[in-house]
């Protein structure tokens, strides 16, 4: 299943402009940028050319090699020198609108220090001039910002379209997940995350806890090292990395700054790393930077992983399988508390300015998580006359009166914190509730409901 098309409705009206366009796609592997761009590809006049690793003599014979395969070329001879490569681009770009999609492109100017300012150059002067569109891909985010994004890198201001590949947000991946039960999906989510290269390996033909042993507990499986594997081929010390990843894995949700205590490092420049890469975020009452943040896993994959999988090596290195799933069985619903917080977030911020069922949700102008000493909701809209306060309940055994008067009371607390004359209260819970409560202000949703609600908005 293609899980990209926002970006590629992006990449598509970028190409029907009669213009030249330089675009920057960029984001940390394994998020399907290759695939978004063979995909955009199809049925249009252009060429996709690999950026190995190695001399520059070496990535102009692969550059020449695809040229002469993929648009019917003839080419005799051995390039020396990248400009004679961008002039025989120039030459097609002004007969024809052509794409000309270079991935990894950073490697370049680790082959040659001097090529990308080449490349601004022959831009300046050459390419704005004609219809390319020309594509540049990288998987390393902080080299991609300094050749391209960043304001003394050689591209900056150039080009007209950015696209930063990030993990799916679970109302775009969990139409991957429709073969699953509804409560499955929320499973699925939590352990896979939304990252299409650790999705697709998933096997229908077993279930769902078969799927978890068989590609991240077993030694052997595809997944069981993925997270330290990837962090090593893109960072330097990735053990800082690693532990302060392992810190954070410790907290439910996440960590203060205070407590990501590794060694005598300042971690700081390690945690903006892992932001940019889309595996950290900082979380922030209502979303406002003036009181301290959580530091918490954006990626689920990497959350999951750091606390079932790296935490158990020593069961894992002695095959003792059965330990580490019975382990995992027995907390996975404290795991998907978190998932199904993150979940209702997604669902509220559809649902602005819109209906879910027979209420009308009001346009938030603040949004995001909230707590303060003793009060704390998992979702949190102010709009212009009401709160809305969002809970959302993943555990065995339907919801009953009591809690949802709680809720109701820390609405009303709210309602008059943010001076607003009214509140909406949205609760969703795993299982259910007790029996149908009726109030004007008040939505109950169980995890099917949740479904029809995400399947509603998602198409509006």
């Amino acid at each position: 299943m293609f899980l990209r098309d926002v970006e590629l409705e992006a990449l598509e009206r970028c190409y029907k402009r009669e213009t030249a366009d330089l675009v920057v796609i960029y984001g940390r592997r394994r998020l399907g940028k290759t695939t978004l761009i063979l995909k955009f590809l199809e049925g249009k006049r252009g060429v996709y050319l690999y950026t190995p690793r190695g001399k520059l003599e070496d990535i102009l014979d692969s550059y020449i090699k695809a040229l002469i395969e993929q648009l019917d070329l003839s080419f005799v001879g051995r390039l020396e020198r990248f400009e004679e490569f961008l002039d025989i681009v120039f030459r097609i770009s002004k007969e024809e609108k052509i794409a000309i999609v270079i991935d990894e492109f950073q490697r370049l100017q680790e082959a040659d220090s001097s090529a990308v300012s080449i490349l601004q150059d022959y831009w300046d002067r050459k390419f704005r001039y004609t219809k390319i569109k020309l594509i540049l891909v990288g998987s390393l985010i902080g080299m991609v910002e300094r050749l391209a994004l960043s304001g003394d890198a050689p591209l900056f201001g150039r080009p007209t379209l950015r696209l930063k590949i990030e993990p799916l947000p679970y109302f775009r991946i969990r139409n991957f997940w429709r073969k699953l039960d509804p409560k499955e999906r929320v499973l699925a989510y939590g352990v896979f995350g939304g990252t299409p290269a650790y999705v697709d390996v998933y096997d229908f033909n077993k279930d769902i806890w078969t799927n978890i042993e068989d590609l991240l507990v077993r030694r052997e499986g595809r997944l069981n090292s993925e997270p330290e594997m990837l962090l090593a081929s893109e960072l330097r010390n990735p053990t800082v990395y690693m532990s302060i990843l392992n810190r954070i894995a410790m907290g439910e949700r996440g960590l203060p700054l205070g407590k990501i205590r590794v060694g005598d490092f300042n971690i700081l420049p390690y945690i903006k790393q892992l932001e940019k890469m889309d595996i950290l975020e900082r979380l922030y009452p209502l979303g406002e930077p003036r009181r301290g943040a959580l530091y918490v896993f954006k990626d689920e994959f990497f959350r999951f992983w750091f606390r079932y999988i790296r935490r158990n090596y020593w069961l894992i290195e002695m095959t003792r399988y059965d330990l580490v799933m019975e382990n995992m069985r027995r907390d996975i619903n404290n795991y998907l508390s978190y998932t199904y917080e993150k979940i209702l977030r997604e669902l509220l911020i559809l649902a602005s300015g819109r209906r879910i069922g027979n209420i009308e949700i009001p346009r938030f102008r603040k949004f995001g998580p909230f707590w303060e000493r003793d009060l704390e909701v998992d979702a949190l809209g102010i709009a212009d006359r009401c709160v809305v306060v969002g809970e959302a309940k993943w555990r065995e055994g339907k919801i009953g009166f009591k809690e949802i008067s709680e809720t109701i009371e820390k609405a009303k607390i709210l309602a008059e914190k943010f001076k607003k004359r009214d509140y909406i209260v949205v609760i969703a819970s795993k299982e259910g509730f007790r029996r149908r409560y009726e109030e004007e202000n008040l939505v109950l949703l169980d995890h099917e409901n949740i479904e029809k609600s995400f399947d509603t908005l998602s198409h509006k």
